[in-house]
């Protein structure tokens, strides 16, 4: 059962969610707080999995409860449930909320939020590493598109189409634009997934504010693993994001599916920057070693990456590509599907990447094109990808 506290300074509003979550009451175990400060006697009594709070509250505000939480209780989850915050304090609750609810709330937006996060439970067992992921603000850019993001903002004449190519290269600034332009605070009806749509909403106004003013994007950062380049995964990424869009466009997919498949490939190996970054800050970890903290990030990677696109509010679709990338099989649906299309993507690549080594093992899922009835697509993927790099390097 899933433990729940809703903290908020106004008793007509705890009264109401009371009110509207008395049906879940079989599946939720549930307290309601009147301040900041009894909602962390209350946890200290008794832990949460989740935590909603209100911004605007007297005494303790929702960012600095929420910040206390992050800090004692790093594995919750914590939504912001708010209609009258200023754009200041939202901003602030960029580092510490997972996602920004805003009022009036359906009960069925919120009950949907909520269960999410049970279900990421669920995929994500690990208490170590429900730890690990709860701990993450943002992810850290490659040093390179983080100086150009800067210096592109920085100019008076600077451009939408810039500064969504700098974003649209980067894993880290993709996933955190992204996320930010779906919070509830800036109020799109429908899901954006793409950098160049995310930053013409928001505006080089507001994306300058969120950048230089918030730190919504971070430099890249000292990791825990020898060997790790921030810069070498982007370019993986960036490689697999291509590949699943033009695989998508080669088999006749819908232009919306083309979309996704580019932000799912772009975000597929998210959860290695997690362990990267975090591992420097696992000392008490017993097997703390290089080797296992590499073994770690190779081995459970993709559902690590999933949860936090989960607690960040990523679709479904996305999420379970990403967790699903190295075993499409155990993802539902029939057909070419979005896990089964990032699997084929980064196999592909990886074939292309070390082609001169001679014979290569696919690494695909056993029977997996036979199955889908595309075994004899392999060359003719291939085929086109060649000749659309040839194109690049011709232009």
């Amino acid at each position: 059962m899933i433990r729940i506290v809703f903290v908020d300074d106004e008793a007509n509003i705890l009264q109401a969610m009371r009110r509207t979550l008395h049906a879940m009451r079989h599946e939720w175990s549930m307290e309601f707080a009147s301040s900041g400060a009894a909602a962390l006697e209350e946890l200290a009594k008794t832990p949460a999995d989740v935590i909603v709070s209100d911004m605007r509250m007297p005494g303790m505000d929702g960012w600095q409860l929420l910040t206390q939480v992050k800090k004692l209780y790093p594995q919750m989850v914590r939504l912001v449930l708010s209609g009258h915050a200023d754009p200041g304090s939202i901003m602030r609750s960029v580092g510490v909320a997972h996602q920004y609810l805003a009022k009036p709330c359906e009960s069925a937006a919120l009950k949907a939020a909520i269960s999410r996060t049970h279900r990421l439970k669920v995929l994500l067992s690990s208490d170590r590493l429900a730890h690990l992921v709860g701990n993450v603000e943002m992810l850290p850019s490659a040093p390179k598109a983080f100086q150009e993001i800067l210096a592109c903002l920085q100019q008076p004449d600077a451009s939408m189409a810039d500064a969504a190519r700098i974003i649209g290269s980067d894993v880290a600034m993709t996933a955190n634009v992204i996320k930010l332009v779906n919070s509830a605070f800036f109020g799109s009806r429908q899901p954006i997934t793409t950098a160049s749509r995310a930053v013409a909403y928001l505006g080089l106004n507001t994306l300058g504010a969120l950048v230089l003013g918030h730190s919504a994007f971070k430099s890249g950062v000292t990791t825990g693993i020898a060997g790790f380049s921030l810069e070498q995964l982007w370019q993986h990424s960036l490689d697999v994001a291509t590949t699943a869009r033009t695989l998508a466009i080669h088999e006749n997919l819908s232009p919306t599916q083309a979309e996704e498949a580019f932000l799912a490939g772009m975000l597929h190996d998210v959860g290695k920057v997690v362990f990267a970054t975090r591992a420097a800050a696992a000392g008490d970890d017993p097997e703390g070693s290089v080797e296992a903290r590499t073994q770690q990030m190779e081995a459970h990677h993709a559902e690590v990456g999933a949860y936090l696109l989960g607690l960040w509010g990523f679709p479904n679709s996305i999420v379970e590509a990403v967790a699903f990338h190295h075993s499409p099989s155990q993802a539902a649906g029939d057909g070419l599907t979005l896990p089964r299309l990032i699997h084929i993507a980064d196999r592909l690549v990886h074939q292309r990447r070390e082609k001169c080594s001679g014979a290569f093992d696919r690494g695909l899922e056993p029977d997996l094109l036979e199955k889908l009835k595309l075994a004899d697509r392999w060359s003719d993927w291939l085929a086109t990808l060649d000749f659309l790099d040839g194109g690049k390097s011709a232009a």
